[in-house]
């Protein structure tokens, strides 16, 4: 059951009409920020925030969290490259002044927002952010310092009539992101993009609201800047539907369906270089919910089925998927979280990606307000149906590490943060991430005018960041 568009506004306009003078006006922006305005992927750039304080109040229970950050460290490989052949390591130092303004009434928690699934006398939840940085290169070489660029990204988070009998979600993400290449080009070649992923969900909650049946439409695009990128620019549109049974006051039995259709601007002709459209659908089922008093359980396990109709030479996908987390809470002060999952996704290069792997952090706040973490992550991942060089993409020569088109790397994420609180206003924090990607897999190009010899790509690369950030937040 759905309403439609022009009902699901209607009944926000009244409900909206219904709040005080302060929060209609929260209500107002939060609804006309959401509907016009995407949001960012957080997980997609690395602009560093420290988390919200208390804030200033905004009506009776909207909360407005502004922020400025200065953060000054070093990366040991602002190329991503491997240090053989043509690849050098190149480091160099950075500085990057960082603002956010966040308003809402929940928090924003690993991308959800943290509503109760029980029904409150709340009328809507939303939180909504903007942040923005900009990279500053330090380095001796011209060709480093001129990567400097701006990001920004949006983020947005709302909920119609939570929990009851009929609710409206919708979450919208926007970012723009500036990166360096994989080797070193002049910085008019960075792989600076666009990209977005929204989506509008409806729920209804038949009965004593146990039961809840979703459909959700979801929407994604990716555009870069760079003419010569335009290979993997692409559209995807999605639709879903989760039934979810909630047994026990905290514990749900979860049926979920997705499906995908992704579609590349660039190309209709083989041999161009181009991606391949798809059709990729998932279905999981499974349970979420507490397992005890202390412990918290998602485990989903399903099928995945990607189409690839137009390559001849190259895979669809057809097998097994699933996640599964525990999360421990020993204290109220400490978060302990173990994971594991089989998943595929498109790939930009070539047709599909398998992962598979685990992931591990810590997240413990000191008594003395110091909030410290500690995340492992290690997957296998494995690219399926690579362009045949010569055939479907005439710019590659030859492959080396490759078996049947598919490449095999290993990705290994570690991150650590310590945040430590100087009175209501000031963070002072300390932040190393490493990023190692193992792989074989090396791309020889074809020979053109502006590389005679050709150029080789490395697959793997090991890149460290350290930072020291110091932070204003309210």
């Amino acid at each position: 059951m759905s309403l439609p568009p022009r009902c699901t506004i209607e009944l926000a306009v009244q409900t909206i009409r219904r709040l005080s003078f302060p929060d209609r006006w929260a209500a107002l922006l939060a609804f006309v920020f959401l509907a016009l305005v995407p949001a960012a992927a957080w997980a997609n750039v690395y602009i560093p925030r420290v988390s919200d304080g208390r804030g200033i109040k905004v009506g009776q229970r909207s909360t407005f969290h502004p922020g400025f950050a200065v953060t000054t460290g070093y990366d040991s490989n602002v190329y991503w490259a491997k240090g053989q052949g043509q690849e050098e390591v190149r480091g160099g130092g950075i500085i990057l002044p960082t603002a956010w303004l966040g308003l809402g009434n929940r928090e924003v928690r690993d991308g959800l927002l943290q509503s109760p699934p029980e029904p409150t006398d709340r009328i809507f939840d939303y939180n909504l952010a903007v942040l923005a940085g900009y990279r500053i290169y330090l380095s001796g070489r011209d060709n480093i310092r001129k990567q400097s660029r701006f990001n920004v990204g949006i983020q947005g988070r709302f909920i119609l009539l939570p929990g009851r009998r009929f609710s409206a979600e919708l979450n919208e993400d926007f970012v723009r992101v500036a990166e360096p290449r994989n080797w070193e080009t002049g910085p008019g070649a960075n792989f600076n993009r666009f990209e977005h992923i929204g989506s509008l969900a409806l729920t209804v909650r038949p009965g004593g609201g146990r039961l809840s049946l979703s459909g959700s439409y979801s929407s994604g695009l990716l555009r870069y800047e760079g003419r010569d990128l335009t290979l993997y620019d692409r559209l995807v549109n999605g639709a879903a539907h989760e039934t979810k049974w909630r047994f026990l006051p905290k514990s749900s039995v979860v049926v979920r369906y997705t499906f995908y259709n992704t579609y590349y601007y660039c190309c209709q002709q083989v041999g161009l270089g181009r991606n391949e459209d798809n059709n990729a659908h998932r279905v999981l089922g499974g349970y979420q919910g507490l397992v005890g008093k202390k412990v918290v359980l998602d485990a989903m396990v399903g099928w995945g089925w990607g189409l690839y109709r137009v390559d001849a030479n190259g895979p669809s996908f057809r097998s097994f998927i699933g996640n599964a987390s525990v999360t421990y809470f020993p204290t109220l002060r400490t978060e302990l979280q173990l994971g594991v999952e089989r998943s595929f996704a498109d790939s930009l290069f070539g047709n599909y990606y398998v992962d598979a792997g685990g992931r591990i952090y810590v997240r413990h706040l000191f008594r003395w307000n110091m909030l410290g973490f500690l995340g492992l992550s290690v997957l296998s991942r494995r690219y399926h149906g690579l362009p045949e060089p010569g055939v479907e993409d005439a710019r590659i020569d030859s492959y080396e590490g490759v078996e049947r088109l598919r490449r095999d790397d290993v990705l290994v994420s570690l991150d650590t943060r310590l945040e430590q609180a100087l009175g209501r206003f000031f963070v002072v924090g300390v932040r190393y991430t490493l990023t190692v990607d193992r792989t074989d897999f090396v791309v020889n190009y074809v020979p053109t005018p502006a590389a005679p010899q050709g150029l080789t790509d490395f697959g793997g690369f090991t890149k460290h960041v350290a930072m020291l950030l110091l932070a204003v937040r309210f």
